[in-house]
């Protein structure tokens, strides 16, 4: 019995083959852009948490070296330690171009570039978040902000940081020439581009992941890199991103009356959604074929007692609770912990197990409640919207059965002694009497079994 996920592995001579969603297309039509668009380009790609970002980034880096063409990789978390994204990026621009790019007529702008690099560094360091954002962008700092530097150098006066005045006054008294340090290094940077395009006809091209996993001043101190530092023809960023959480950082660092929106305007030409679907298939089909794969994967039941039904109830809720793909891996390791770990003939039930566990996924306060029998079946419906899933929902699952289990095993006494004993609330009792089991302890009986191990501690 397996417990884990499957680890992601690409193959290189084909990448794309286990991916999902048309996510193969979408590879190929960024990579046509890349190549057809001559100005500098910021595309933020955007999916939600646990949508398969970085799988996507190592599969089209796959991809692309099979064409001979070179990305760079650049795992914002791992970096948000250091102070500034700035030597982070140069070097791996050098690394690129050294180790992959090597080339006849590449070791002048290469040379012009790092010693550019070193002048802007040097002018950088040590400053980092001390004195915010806008007044670390040398040259990109604009004369109205040199108000703003004077003040910070009053203030530094006053003893209220610990960077000296004289150096704030110095970098004013200098303005020109890290003006001019600025340029020279943008100049280098288009100039080795350049030369990168014409070696590989393709853009010097970075992708950025993990970023909305970092510190929020790290997050958007990058974003203020990349605009004010390495916006220049020929350079494109691919920027991998949970938008929702990017626009939450600037909240967090501006105020929440900033348009969060409009502040990225300022950083991106293209706001992309990584493909959730295949177009021309309806949207469930991917997480279909997802669940499938992890069924085999974990040796699942999938027919035989009423497993039969837990497919295809999987199927039903995955779809119905708008569950991320990382959402569905963690409710097939609870299937498995429950699957391997009950005794030969005890109670159990594909639809209710399907149900439970991708609640405690999904919705844990709401898996607590049932855990507890402190939840009505009318409140329970309502929250979950149950009661609004088509009648026929094309994969089994009749919703009239569904809700007529689901009552039976939530009402209380006196709500179902109102039901006629013809109606299919009444008429569910049948599977109990071999168990001796009181209806309304299933679902309580079942979460026990499904909370006594864990992947998580706490949980």
């Amino acid at each position: 019995m397996k417990l884990l996920p499957p680890a992601v592995v690409v193959d290189d001579q084909a990448p794309f083959k286990d991916a999902l969603f048309g996510r193969k297309d979408f590879a190929e039509s960024l990579t046509s852009l890349l190549r057809n668009v001559e100005e500098g380009l910021v595309i933020f790609l955007h999916a939600p948490w646990g949508e398969g970002k970085t799988t996507f980034a190592q599969m089209w880096r796959a991809f692309l070296r099979g064409q001979k063409l070179e990305v760079i990789y650049f795992d914002a978390y791992a970096s948000d330690y250091f102070d500034d994204p700035f030597v982070s990026f140069s070097g791996e621009i050098l690394e690129l171009v050294d180790k992959r790019l090597a080339a006849e007529g590449i070791a002048e702008p290469r040379r012009e570039f790092k010693k550019t690099a070193v002048e802007v560094g040097k002018r950088l360091a040590g400053l980092g978040a001390k004195v915010g954002l806008r007044a670390l962008t040398l040259g990109a700092v604009e004369s109205g902000h040199l108000g703003e530097l004077k003040e910070i150098g009053t203030e530094l006066a006053t003893g209220a940081s610990e960077i000296g005045a004289d150096v704030i006054e110095k970098r004013i008294e200098h303005y020109t020439t890290e003006k001019d340090a600025l340029k020279s290094f943008k100049r280098s940077l288009a100039k080795l581009a350049a030369v990168v395009r014409e070696k590989q006809g393709f853009p010097l091209t970075i992708v950025v992941d993990e970023l909305d996993r970092c510190r929020p001043d790290f997050a958007l101190g990058l974003l203020e890199r990349i605009k004010h530092l390495f916006d220049v023809e020929g350079i494109a960023f691919i920027l991998l991103v949970n938008r929702d959480q990017i626009e939450s950082y600037v909240r967090t660092v501006y105020g929440e009356t900033v348009d969060a929106r409009a502040y990225l305007l300022k950083f991106g030409n293209l706001f992309v959604d990584l493909p959730s679907h295949q177009p021309g298939e309806y949207e469930g089909k991917g997480r279909d074929e997802f669940c499938r794969r992890l069924f085999q994967h974990y040796d699942l039941p999938v027919s035989g007692d009423d497993s039969d039904i837990l497919g295809r109830s999987v199927n039903l809720f995955v779809r119905h609770f708008e569950l991320t793909l990382r959402e569905i891996e963690r409710m097939f390791a609870l299937l498995a912990l429950y699957y391997g770990s009950r005794p030969k003939n005890q109670l159990t039930h594909g639809l209710f197990i399907a149900l439970l566990t991708i609640l405690k996924v999904k919705e844990p306060t709401l898996y607590r409640l049932l855990a507890t029998q402190s939840i009505s079946a009318g409140k329970f419906l309502s929250e979950t919207r149950l009661d609004l899933i088509e009648k026929s929902t094309g994969n089994g699952v009749d919703r009239t059965w569904m809700l007529d289990i689901l009552n039976f095993c939530l009402l209380t006494d006196e709500e179902l002694a109102k039901i006629p004993e013809e109606i299919g609330p009444r008429r569910m009792g049948s599977w109990l009497f071999r168990y001796n089991m009181d209806r309304r302890r299933v679902i309580p009986f079942f979460c026990g079994r499904i909370d006594r191990f864990s992947l998580q501690p706490g949980t």
